[in-house]
């Protein structure tokens, strides 16, 4: 099973791409988006907690395994 810190950090990278053409809900909502993708080191102990928070929803419904 993958660990919570894990599947945090994997889910954070999932959105480079929407970032990157900003797809974003931001973006939709015609508000700035960033400039450039921010990597997991530079993203506020928040915005960590947020993807930590669902990531542990994520393994409460689901199991997940690294491919």
């Amino acid at each position: 099973m993958v660990e919570v810190e894990t599947l945090a950090k994997d889910l954070h990278e999932a959105g480079r791409e929407a970032v990157e053409k900003k797809k974003t809900v931001v973006a939709s909502l015609g508000m700035e988006t960033p400039s450039k993708f921010l990597e997991w080191e530079e993203i506020s102990n928040d915005a960590k907690d947020g993807r930590r928070i669902q990531a542990i929803w994520l393994l409460d419904h689901y199991v997940i395994t690294k491919k």
